[in-house]
């Protein structure tokens, strides 16, 4: 017998939907280098998805994350439902939550038989 995690994450998808809010994960990809500016310009392509932002505790500082980022004071994590936004976040990327811009440190994604069902963001500014 075989467990359908597609169901999983339509739970989570509704839980953070109810209990969180709406997020903008930012992708930022490089563009033609203007040697006016010295510089790359660059494209925003944001996207829309539920996700709820959380402290990380006192016990966690200084411990790693996966992936081996440390946690530091200040740092915040967010649970983001994966059936509800169309790419995966990764390191590097921006996550508007409010007013605020994070960056993305790290990226566990919780995915049983290979269905992405929470992916959980450490974040800092």
């Amino acid at each position: 017998m075989t467990f359908d995690y597609t169901k999983s994450a339509a739970t989570a998808l509704r839980l953070l939907t109810k209990f969180g809010r709406s997020v903008t994960l930012r992708k930022q990809t490089p563009g033609a280098y203007d040697p006016a500016t010295s510089s790359n310009t660059i494209t925003n392509t944001d996207y829309t998805g539920q996700g709820a932002l959380l402290d990380f505790n006192e016990r966690q500082l200084g411990t790693n994350f996966a992936g081996g980022s440390t946690i530091q004071q200040g740092d915040k994590y967010l649970l983001l439902a994966p059936s509800g936004i169309t790419v995966a976040p990764v390191t590097n990327d921006l996550l508007i939550f409010g007013s605020d811009t994070w960056t993305v440190l790290n990226v566990k994604t919780l995915a049983p038989a290979g269905t992405a069902v929470l992916h959980k963001l450490h974040l800092r500014k």
